[in-house]
């Protein structure tokens, strides 16, 4: 074959996956690599074993192809070089992470142990390098990217961060059916997690399987299934309006009263919704007046026993009034700035060295320093609640799990709750010993303490009157890269927060003590799915 013919054979079982026929297309791609790797040229053959890789992944990921997911994964980690120069770094490494997905053999989440999850963490690094790399070059991270890495972090129980990244997915009215299919499946796991439930949920994951009937990138097979899950839940929601006693028919002028409540709220609390820091359950799906408020808390419907639930409550009142402080003083800085006169005021010498200073940018900062203070709480409630202390003492959110030594995953092991699984998800992003992409968050973190941090207004900072060259401790971070890392470790926050309170919710209803403590709020609980 001549290379225009090898690409024709491509170009046809590329559509062979397309309609859904995966088997035809991995017999035929198995027999069309033979030819690829007996090209002489080179070039050529790198080019073809790329293209061919991706078809193997796609089987390997859409037909549960076992043998072909370990095809493609040989073929992409025996020729990383050569792939990194085809495709740049961002798509080597999704590309990557897709192939070691296809070979995780644990579908269900709620299996998974501090062992196996491992495997998942090692992926959501991979698509980490991914996104840092399209930030590094400058290029808009592809929304598949991002619909990956909120898959692989629902799998790790980190249920905000998912939603959060499938939402801005979806408001780009973009045909990617997977974004839609999973934000469902992910408030499914939501409802089972949490122990919450409310018909707006419901509504939501109907939603969801509605916007995929359409899609041209859904194969046909699949549609019928989607269809099945719909009138099902419409079954389910019909039933659950007669319960209640209300018409099903206002549920039109319910949605546009949704609107008409969010159009009220003050353009503080919009923020907090459109951007995903509100700490209301009902926020994580819906963006109403029920969502104004964070009104988490540990009880919910069925309520929770437990002598250490007020403790922990008291310990959430703090997480929650630190996490208030940081995400205003974000906003403020976005779009309330302190007038011009207190910088009159504060007499700074002017060294033409483009550092930002004054109230402004220190509320920056402290949002930033708050956060982890946040963290670091959690880790020590944690340690309180299941009796976990680190045997040196020193307790820091993402290094105090210490799995590797003696006993202690087995302790863990022992506890394992969905929110412990995502705390730990969490805790390897900040840490340098896991390979955590995060990891520099931290050193900022004692940067920001220790060091003299310049945050600078221009990428490139000039210092006219030379300084920045007085002493060795500075260190030079633009505005911008401050800001959108500090949006960042404002969701990790967020969703840690909320995996605690999961945490001691599942706690408390496994208390079986009747002299325990009982704690019930007004928030409804059933699993209609």
């Amino acid at each position: 074959m001549n290379a225009k013919q090898l690409n024709d054979q491509l170009i046809y079982l590329t559509r062979l996956v397309d309609i859904g026929e995966f088997s035809k297309s991995f017999t035929k791609a198995t027999t069309l690599l033979e030819k690829i790797q007996t090209l002489t040229n080179k070039d050529l053959r790198e080019k073809f074993l790329f293209n061919i890789s991706g078809l193997f992944i796609d089987i390997g990921g859409m037909a549960k192809h076992e043998l072909a997911a370990e095809i493609g994964l040989k073929l992409i980690e025996e020729n990383k070089n050569a792939f990194i120069k085809i495709s740049g770094e961002a798509e080597y490494y999704y590309n990557l992470s897709n192939a070691k997905t296809n070979l995780i053999k644990e579908s269900n989440p709620f299996n998974h142990t501090f062992e196996s999850i491992e495997q998942l963490i090692d992926i959501k690094s991979l698509l980490w390098k991914s996104v840092k790399s399209h930030k590094k070059n400058c290029t808009p991270t592809p929304p598949e990217t991002l619909v990956n890495l909120a898959n692989i972090l629902k799998r790790q129980f980190r249920l905000s961060e998912s939603l959060y990244l499938y939402d801005r997915v979806n408001q780009l009215n973009l045909d990617i059916p997977q974004a839609w299919i999973n934000r469902s499946e992910t408030l499914k796991i939501l409802n089972q997690v949490s122990g919450s439930l409310s018909l707006q949920m419901m509504h939501e994951v109907k939603a969801g399987y509605e916007n995929i009937i359409s899609s041209q990138e859904l194969p046909p097979l699949w549609k019928n299934q989607y269809q099945d899950y719909i009138e099902h839940l419409e079954k389910q929601i019909a039933a659950s309006y007669s319960e209640a006693g209300v018409d099903i028919t206002a549920r039109e002028t319910e949605a546009h009263e949704t609107r008409q409540e969010f159009d009220k709220l003050s353009e503080f609390r919009k923020m907090i919704l459109t951007k995903h820091l509100s700490l209301s359950e009902h926020g994580l799906y819906c963006a109403c007046s029920g969502s104004a408020r964070d009104n988490l808390t540990i009880p919910n419907g069925s309520g929770v026993i437990g002598s250490f639930i007020p403790a922990m409550e008291m310990v959430l009142n703090r997480l929650k009034s630190e996490f208030s402080l940081a995400r205003r003083f974000y906003y403020e800085y976005l779009h309330e700035k302190v007038d011009e006169e207190s910088m009159h005021e504060s007499c700074y010498s002017e060294l033409f060295n483009d550092e930002l200073l004054g109230l402004n940018i220190e509320k920056l900062r402290t949002a930033f320093r708050l956060c982890f203070g946040i963290l670091d709480k959690i880790a020590a409630a944690i340690c309180d609640l299941y009796n976990v202390h680190p045997s040196n003492g020193i307790i820091y959110f993402q290094g105090f799990w210490q799995l590797d030594q003696k006993g202690r995953r087995e302790i863990f092991e022992s506890i394992k709750t969905p929110g412990l699984l995502a705390l730990y998800s969490l805790a390897t992003d900040l840490n340098e010993r896991k390979d955590g992409e995060l990891a520099f968050f931290k050193q900022w973190r004692n940067d920001l303490e220790h060091k003299f941090v310049v945050i600078h207004e221009q990428k490139t900072p000039n210092d006219l009157y030379g300084s920045y060259k007085i002493t060795d401790k500075i260190i030079m971070i633009s505005e911008a890269e401050f800001i959108e890392h500090l949006e960042q470790l404002l969701q990790i926050t967020r969703s840690a927060i909320f995996s605690f309170v999961f945490c001691v919710r599942e706690k408390g209803t496994q208390e079986k003590d009747p002299n325990s403590i009982y704690i019930q709020n007004t928030i409804d609980r059933k699993n209609y799915f």
